[in-house]
């Protein structure tokens, strides 16, 4: 099989992680998209150095699709330029793969807006649209450390996030639009029709934390959810989730042959697993090529996350 030709827009922060595993899940990373043209040569070495990129820099966006012409965008800009540059490259016949949040807007029914456009118009091209957020991935490793624990039917769920500040602490709710769509990514991997009970959502937005306590409807079912996301200057970070008080934690390592691997602790009993961001970009790509399954967050489960986080944000 030919491999996927994959473009990489905003390839300087996060986006060298993606463009590492897409070109380690078999991929061809043929170019990157920046926004500086003199720092693109930079970026272009340390790709070389992690894992022997050989494709061209671009500036220009339309450029890049007209002679490149990709399979895959994968988009890990500034969360405002998602929604132009996945309309650009579906309708360059692209199957596109997102940061999250999906899109962002000055308002959320702007944001709302851009995303349905988005989806509607990923389904009528046949296209794929997906959205990175990997903790979705990370319930079936939770259920081999926990397997006496069925997240669907658990009525209680708690999740808390940190999140270095790199620098430059942010306020809760820029926290929350950042980090926001993990925890519910997780709650929507169990229950990807999930809303929110009307009058059961309650938040606290104070200084560098984010928190929200709510009850979602699943087709019937019912569970109690607090999340929190918070930033953080130094140190180790929490990551945490719990079904029904079954609570793990999640970090990562290298292995003994220098892959980089998830690791689940709950307890002192440890579970070593798949990266889970290659966990995320190698079931797109299976997805692209044809074997009948979805992006881990499909597009309409993307614009719940998107709908979800809005909510809360609008009455922090």
């Amino acid at each position: 099989m030919k491999a996927l030709r994959v473009a990489i827009a905003g390839a300087g922060g996060i986006g060298r992680h993606h463009a590492k595993w897409h070109a380690q899940g078999g991929s061809e990373v043929v170019a990157i998209l920046g926004s500086q043209a003199d720092r693109i040569p930079t970026t272009s070495r340390q790709l070389q150095e992690l894992f022997g990129f050989h494709g061209r820099g671009y500036t220009d966006f339309d450029d890049l699709l007209a002679r490149e012409r990709p399979d895959v965008i994968d988009i890990c800009t500034p969360n405002e330029a998602h929604f132009d540059l996945a309309r650009q490259a579906l309708d360059a016949g692209c199957h596109v793969l997102c940061e999250k949040p999906l899109v962002w807007a000055s308002t959320s029914t702007t944001a709302l807006e851009q995303a349905r456009s988005l989806v509607d118009q990923a389904e009528a091209l046949g296209l794929h649209l997906g959205m990175c957020s990997q903790y979705a991935t990370s319930l079936a490793q939770y259920r081999r450390l926990c397997p006496l624990i069925d997240p669907t039917t658990s009525s209680s769920f708690a999740v808390e996030m940190e999140t270095l500040s790199r620098g430059q602490p942010r306020d809760a709710a820029a926290i929350w639009v950042d980090m926001g769509p993990h925890p519910l990514s997780l709650i929507l991997a169990a229950w990807p029709t999930a809303s929110l009970l009307p009058n059961s959502l309650r938040v606290a937005f104070e200084g560098r934390t984010a928190m929200a306590w709510f009850t979602i409807d699943a087709e019937g079912h019912h569970c109690r959810c607090h999340v929190t996301v918070r930033d953080r200057d130094e140190g180790p970070l929490v990551r945490r989730f719990s079904f029904d008080d079954h609570a793990v934690d999640l970090s990562g390592r290298a292995d003994d042959e220098g892959v980089y691997r998830s690791v689940m602790t709950q307890d002192g009993v440890e579970d070593l697993g798949d990266d889970l961001m290659r966990l995320l970009i190698e079931q797109f790509a299976r997805a692209v090529c044809g074997d009948d399954s979805e992006p881990i967050v499909p597009p309409r489960v993307a614009m719940r996350n998107l709908g979800l986080q809005a909510t809360i944000l609008a009455v922090a």
